[in-house]
């Protein structure tokens, strides 16, 4: 049992090592938004992403004259963000890279969007 703790512990520690290098490298700040429509559409815009209350992340996009704001977690290297758009409700998710960008995917239902956010 002593064995198995311990190595259950080194494991954990491990797996928290090798993820908390990318988590390191998101940040607060303002972001260049690039990204692609289910229907393949391209668009531009800008995101504002803010330390929140405990590990919570404020999100706000801007694409065009359209504003979207959200809530996001991180875990595992991995941004979480819920949010809504025009009555829609939608989710998004982002790994955060080494070199401080996110890249991800985004729906509202209907099909996949696809998005990279590049530090300003």
């Amino acid at each position: 049992m002593r064995r198995f703790l311990l190595g259950s512990l080194l494991a954990l520690g491990l797996a928290t090592a090798l993820t908390a290098p990318a988590a390191a490298q998101m940040r607060e700040g303002f972001y260049a938004v690039e990204g692609q429509n289910p229907d393949g559409s391209m668009y531009q815009g800008r995101l504002q992403l803010r330390a929140g209350e405990g590990s919570a992340w404020l999100v706000t996009w801007q694409v065009g004259d359209l504003m979207v704001q959200g809530l996001g977690v991180v875990q595992g290297g991995v941004l979480a963000v819920g949010y809504s758009t025009s009555g829609q409700v939608g989710v998004a998710t982002f790994e955060v890279q080494r070199d401080g960008k996110l890249r991800g995917y985004w729906t509202i239902g209907a099909g996949m969007g696809t998005e990279e956010l590049t530090p300003q």
